[in-house]
């Protein structure tokens, strides 16, 4: 029994959480609905042959690159052996992983705001968030969002200690400092806000909210048993207080640690840009400063740039909508107008309220800054930056009174704006590339399974400037068992390249309208031949019967006639081409060839009309008896 209530008691103490989790997991699926990932391409499909074609150690150590993600390559690794050919499985992963850095701002903003309801509707706009798009649509989304967890930890551990925690807060942002920095090097520009951190922290190991906070655990049912070890380890942190000095030193031995280890993997302690590029080679102060101003207005839901990047300009967005952002914007405003009054009214907290502002204004700036170097603005970048400006409005919220509630208003007027947006994620760079890819898994492995191992895919143009990589491994990532003998994706100027069309080959064509594929074989074979009556498969023909069929690139159609039976000379067929009488086929000789002229690429009908059968035929398979074999000949 002392089992059952244990279990009964912790669960009874988690119930509200996990009601929250299960409450923000399915609004992260619903918001998110419709979004898919069938097919890998560039990057999420590099990743991939990386993991399929390299060792563990040469997948997350990869020395020589030109970056070093040790910590993203190991989570990536885990995920893909957890999910192996299972591509259409990486969104619902994406969704599930997002709702748990959501709930994670919840859990913040609640020690923070001290108000639930605030807390969750501030995660709730974390989800809602049309910058989403990157984590939730692509596989290296995963980095996006490790990252941004990891970054977004760093300051809710450097929060506590400024006040007033323990040592250890001050150490869980050193070592999230650590691993953010080998998910992505962006990360690395936090250390300012490290030594901020340290500087803003409070000589006392442990403050008045921590002295409640523990209190409040000891009248909890159950926990009497520990209170006597835990004033005990209380008193013991007390007595050992790391010294600053020595804090100031981990922070930058761990710096140059990771600069150390940096240069032995890369060769190289600068950064890489966007899209290949080298961020000494690239960098302009204007643009930066442009960049980063683009960034703070992502924040406030203006967005700006080329709608490739932003998904519709703010002076393009329909009036509803830009009326619905100056609200958000006003509701902001007011928001912060309440926040300074209330905190200058308590003067004996004035300093610790500064110090966060301080401290968070510090983190977003650093993170735009690091965002704004490189040749363009990607809102996955400002996503961070949203996030924790969303924990700064809970905080602020604390002491807001009953003007709290501009907390709900916002998110009320932002939940239009960001579903109307999320509606045309279309727009970005990304989104019709991913679409094609999604069509041509679907038009292949969805359609064929495992038989598409065995046959040729062959596309008609490439307008889609698909790489020759892509063609190579496109296929590869379906083929649970290795064995695919025609895994390569070839392109074709016209099905005319080939003289016949056979049962191991599938012809796609583009469809641009729709960033789609088409799977045309069956209609490339019906129209290079279309056997509309007394006609079969294996060439035989009936007394009467029609063929239309689309002729190649010959000026002429050449037809090999075989008669089985015994040729007496009295064996005529009459031949209409296009409705037109031509001159009759009189079989001489079992084997006749007869020659039609005719355009090339043009679409052909012949009928027929003989006065012979075969005799005796094993097989009727129409009304009327077979009378010969005729095979239009390809030269």
């Amino acid at each position: 029994m002392e089992l059952h209530d244990r279990v009964a008691e912790e669960f009874d103490r988690r119930k509200e959480g996990l009601l929250i989790f299960a409450f923000l997991l399915g609004f992260g699926f619903f918001i998110n609905q419709g979004v898919e990932i069938k097919g890998l391409y560039m990057d999420d499909l590099y990743l991939w042959s990386c993991y399929g074609e390299q060792s563990f150690r040469e997948f997350v150590f990869p020395i020589g690159s030109t970056r070093f993600r040790f910590i993203f390559y190991l989570a990536s690794w885990l995920e893909l052996f957890f999910l192996g050919n299972h591509v259409t499985w990486m969104v619902p992963f994406n969704i599930i992983l997002n709702s748990l850095i959501a709930f994670s701002i919840y859990c913040m903003a609640v020690r923070m705001s001290k108000r639930k309801l605030v807390s969750l509707a501030a995660a709730a706009a974390y989800l809602l968030s049309r910058m989403s798009y990157y984590q939730i649509g692509q596989f290296y989304g995963l980095m996006e969002s490790l990252g941004l967890w990891a970054a977004l930890g760093i300051l809710y551990f450097l929060y506590r200690y400024v006040n007033g925690k323990d040592t250890g807060a001050f150490l869980m942002a050193n070592l999230l400092y650590f691993l953010a920095s080998f998910i992505h090097e962006r990360y690395m520009v936090l250390l300012p806000v490290l030594v901020l951190g340290l500087v803003f922290g409070a000589k006392e190991r442990f403050s008045m909210e921590a002295d409640e906070e523990f209190e409040e655990e000891q009248e909890r049912p159950g926990s009497r048993g520990r209170k006597r070890a835990r004033k005990s380890r209380r008193r013991e942190q007390a007595d050992h207080a790391v010294p600053k000095w020595a804090l100031f030193l981990l922070s930058a031995g761990l710096f140059g640690l990771i600069q150390v280890i940096r240069l032995l993997t890369i060769g190289s302690l600068a950064p890489a840009g966007t899209g290949g590029t080298d961020v000494a080679d690239t960098f302009k102060l204007a643009d930066a400063i442009g960049h980063a101003w683009e960034q703070v207005a992502f924040v406030f839901g203006r967005n700006s740039g080329p709608d490739y990047l932003c998904i519709q300009t703010y002076g393009e967005s329909p009036w509803n909508i830009r009326m619905l952002i100056l609200g958000t914007n006003v509701v902001l405003a007011v928001a912060v107008l309440a926040f300074l009054v209330c905190m200058f009214r308590d003067r004996g907290m004035v300093l610790v309220h500064l110090k966060v502002l301080v401290l968070f204004l510090a983190f977003i700036a650093l993170c735009i800054g690091s965002s704004s170097v490189t040749i363009r603005v990607e809102m996955r970048w400002v996503y961070v930056v949203y996030g924790a400006a969303l924990l700064l409005l809970a905080y602020m919220s604390s002491i807001m009174g009953k003007a709290g509630i501009l907390v709900f208003l916002y998110v009320g007027l932002l939940f239009p704006v960001e579903t109307y947006y999320r509606s045309h994620w279309d727009n970005l760079y990304l989104w019709p590339n991913q679409m094609r890819h999604n069509s041509l898994a679907e038009e292949t492995y969805g359609k064929y399974g495992e038989e598409i191992f065995d046959k040729q895919v062959y596309i008609i143009g490439n307008t889609y400037d698909m790489s020759e990589f892509t063609a190579e491994t496109f296929l590869k990532v379906y083929d649970k068992e290795k064995k695919g003998k025609n895994t390569k994706i070839q392109f074709i100027d016209s099905d005319f390249d080939f003289k016949e069309i056979t049962d191991d080959m599938v012809i796609l064509s583009e469809d641009p309208d729709n960033n789609a594929f088409q799977d045309v074989t069956e209609f490339v074979k019906k129209q290079r031949i279309n056997r509309a009556y007394g006609s079969y498969d294996d060439n035989w023909i009936d007394e009467h019967a029609k063929i239309v069929f689309m002729n190649g690139d010959r000026d002429t159609v050449t037809l090999g006639c075989y008669y089985p039976g015994t040729v007496t000379g009295d064996q005529v067929c009459q031949i209409r081409v296009n409705g037109k009488r031509m001159p009759d086929l009189v079989f001489t000789d079992n084997y006749m060839v007869y020659e039609i002229p005719s355009a090339p690429y043009q679409m052909v009908s012949l009928e027929f009309s003989c006065n012979f059968y075969v005799a005796n035929a094993q097989e009727k398979r129409g009304e009327e008896n077979l009378a010969m074999v005729v095979t239009i000949k390809e030269e």
